[in-house]
């Protein structure tokens, strides 16, 4: 159950930092004065950096080791969140959100790919429905909390919501997520 827990708490990292953003682009925009073209690339930057790693970043977890780029995706979340948070100019802000898409491309399909190789049958049908639902809920309560924060703090807090449970996920995954589970050696 740990091990479900931590995947999923890994996945909820990806899926909240790909939905904190938006409810903060007119604030960051009037902090920089940026322009609604360098809006829509912050808006975008995560995305473009999982969609640009994704695939490889998976196939080398597959290769050399799951648990290793489950946890170095998820420790590098941090820094990116902080970097973005703390964003001296909306240049430096795209530049950590597309960081922080490629940490994601390192964690993220590993989760599923980990549920897949620990469970089988119905135990994994249902471990992929939780992590599932559970991602798609909190991915929704993204701009709810990046929200409630705006109400009473600046732009960049929008991006530290992520970390206590990266920390948490963290620990989690180091603990109780097995390594070297069905991955490939040649």
């Amino acid at each position: 159950v740990l091990v479900l827990v931590a995947l999923i708490l890994v996945a909820a990292v990806a899926n909240l930092n790909l939905s904190v953003a938006n409810v903060a682009l007119p604030d960051i925009g009037a902090a920089f004065d940026s322009s609604q073209v360098t809006l829509n690339l912050i808006a975008v930057g995560y995305s473009l950096g999982l969609a640009a790693s994704v695939l490889y970043l998976g196939a080398i977890g597959d290769r050399y080791g799951r648990k290793l780029l489950l946890i170095l995706g998820t420790s590098l979340a941090v820094p990116m969140s902080l970097l973005a948070a703390y964003a001296p100019s909306d240049e430096v802000l795209f530049l950590a959100r597309v960081g922080g898409g490629i940490a994601a491309g390192m964690a993220y399909p590993t989760t599923l790919a980990l549920i897949t190789a620990l469970w089988s049958g119905p135990p994994r049908t249902k471990a992929i429905a939780l992590w599932s639902a559970i991602g798609g809920a909190i991915a929704a309560l993204g701009p709810l909390a990046s929200g409630a924060l705006l109400e009473h703090f600046w732009w960049g807090s929008v991006f530290l919501i992520t970390l206590p449970l990266a920390g948490v996920a963290l620990v989690l995954a180091f603990l109780f997520v097995p390594s070297h589970i069905n991955e490939t050696t040649d």
